[in-house]
């Protein structure tokens, strides 16, 4: 019998660089390596060199909505895309629409407001910094600058009397600050932790205040606090109130 050998199929190029597992293959046995070569002809391409050319630029990003002019966020008063921490109380003043605000004057012009003059004044102070006491600020000197500013924002004035309503505000903002956290401090000593939790404080911000109290230097000034305010005179007068 005379035996025929049979001429081996060269396999196409595309199926030896597309990754099929077909490509190739041969009647050996399984497990049988046997290396294969690309004819001349159909051998790779040369890799092109590279041009020399700069990549091309990347996509420009995404350019954030307008915000359309006179627009006010209603819990900023200001654009909601400007950086608030950074604004002044001049750059407040200097926003558009905020002529729509209560808006205070010394010289208590009509439909104008003035501190000591309406009561609403004090409330609107109190109710802003109970609704918006976003850390654990005990006092006026440990509140930061940008949450003074925000509590700024609930009026309007003329740049004419700045310093006037900031030395009002200051002064009243102080006051009512002080009197706020005085009042949740008495609810966490005589109510306990849970029932004496204002709902104006999340739970990060009530513990911040709590371990502030818990300060030996707060025990401190709270105990001379009070004693002075216990103190009576030779007449058995106490402190004058104010």
């Amino acid at each position: 019998m005379v035996r025929k050998n049979k001429q081996k199929k060269t396999p196409h190029y595309s199926q030896m660089f597309s990754g099929d597992p077909a490509a190739g293959s041969s009647s050996s046995a399984p497990g049988s390596s046997i290396p294969e070569i690309v004819p001349e002809s159909q051998s790779p391409p040369p890799p092109v060199p590279p041009s020399g050319a700069p990549p091309p630029p990347a996509a420009p990003q995404a350019v954030p909505d307008l915000v359309a002019p006179g627009y006010i966020h209603p819990e900023l008063r200001v654009p909601p895309t400007a950086p608030f921490a950074r604004y002044t109380v001049e750059d407040l003043l200097a926003q558009p629409g905020r002529a729509g605000l209560p808006v205070l004057d010394p010289d208590r012009l009509e439909g104008t407001l003035w501190f000591g003059v309406d009561n609403s004044v004090a409330t609107s102070v109190s109710d802003m910094i109970k609704g918006c006491f976003s850390e654990p600020h005990p006092n006026w000197k440990k509140t930061l600058q940008h949450v003074k500013n925000t509590w700024f924002k609930i009026y309007h004035w003329s740049i004419g009397v700045h310093e006037d309503v900031k030395r009002e505000f200051i002064a009243k903002a102080k006051k009512r600050l002080l009197d706020t956290v005085g009042n949740w401090k008495e609810d966490w000593i005589y109510k306990g932790y849970k029932d004496g939790q204002p709902a104006e404080l999340t739970k990060e911000v009530y513990d911040g205040l709590i371990r502030y109290w818990e300060l030996p230097s707060s025990i401190a000034i709270s105990n001379a606090s009070s004693a002075s305010r216990n103190t009576k005179d030779e007449h058995g007068n106490g402190p004058m109130l104010h």
